[in-house]
């Protein structure tokens, strides 16, 4: 086969040019520590990371959602324990009323009545940097409204809430509400906590200190027999409650779990897709280096022959 004189340079040429472009690049991955720099260098592997970046932002959105969420719930939850404690001590003094009490011991539990009205409301209408904990989507208004009689004393509370509560996506295709509406008298979603189709934990209180305010025998009869009995019902609802925040808080540290093994798992791949392994790379550049140098000896050996070497 007949070499032309230019074959040799432009060959070794071409071919120091390829060493180069590769030593340039491992050089790059030993320094940079990753495996390329432009997608063009491996579209597989950019379009991989890709997907596997836009996959972890949305567990990590899922993961913010969920801290947002375990924050309601404890908000929600402090509530519900202070309205459980008022309940315990309502029931507690219904349960002491009977025929043998003086009328000055009965004023005294009214008393005590009339104030835990009044706490059991500045609960209900509990504010935090999520509105008002207790009014559904109306989380901008105050969850109850009351009315006043000539004594000062709360004669009517109102729900001016919401029944509706709204749910936040914490995984794909799952959603949860961790809000809680103080009243739904309605046959669906979540029962309210302070207000439900079987009655109303302030009227029960209201009508308790109402009673108690007569002291009659009739009234007495009357706490004892449907006042507790109806006590006893909001008590059972705030047990409910209760139970409920723990299986949210349960279904919400799992889902937490989920994502952030799935957020590791998807950076384990990134890492492997965009890392460079060191000790292969310095390899392959001591080996790129060697053929490099041996290019250019022997192509410097070669290019200095003349027809006078010959003769």
């Amino acid at each position: 086969m007949r070499v032309t004189s230019n074959s040799f340079p432009t060959a070794l040429q071409y071919q120091l040019e390829s060493l180069a472009t590769k030593q340039a690049r491992l050089q790059s991955q030993a320094a940079t520590g990753q495996r390329f720099s432009a997608p063009s260098e491996d579209p597989r592997a950019t379009r991989k990371v890709l997907e596997l970046q836009q996959e972890t932002r949305r567990l990590s959105q899922y993961n913010e959602n969920i801290d947002l969420s375990s924050e309601k719930l404890n908000s929600v939850y402090g509530a519900i324990q202070a309205v459980k404690k008022v309940s315990d001590r309502a029931g507690e003094l219904a349960t002491m009323v009977d025929d043998m009490k003086s009328r000055d011991q009965l004023a005294a539990y009214r008393q005590e009545i009339n104030q835990l009205i009044e706490q059991t409301v500045q609960i209900a209408n509990t504010n935090n940097q999520f509105g008002y904990i207790f009014s559904g989507t109306k989380s901008n208004a105050e969850a109850y409204g009351i009315t006043r009689n000539e004594n000062g004393e709360i004669s009517e509370v109102e729900y001016q809430g919401s029944t509706d509560t709204l749910g936040i996506e914490i995984a794909k295709g799952s959603q949860i509400s961790v809000e809680m509406a103080g009243s739904n008298t309605t046959e669906s979603g979540t029962q309210g906590l302070f207000e439900t189709r079987e009655g109303s934990f302030f009227s029960n209180l209201i009508e308790l200190r109402d009673r108690l305010d007569s002291g009659t025998r009739e009234d007495v009869a009357y706490i004892r027999e449907t006042v507790t009995t109806n006590l006893m019902k909001d008590e059972s609802n705030v047990i409910y409650h209760i139970s409920r925040v723990g299986a949210l808080e349960a279904r919400l540290e799992t889902a937490k779990t989920l994502g952030t093994r799935r957020i590791t798992a998807a950076n384990e791949f990134v890492s492997k897709e965009v890392d460079a392994d060191l000790a292969k790379t310095l390899v392959k550049l001591n080996e790129i280096q060697t053929a490099y140098l041996a290019a250019l000896k022997s192509g410097s050996t070669i290019m200095n022959q003349s027809l006078l070497d010959y003769v």
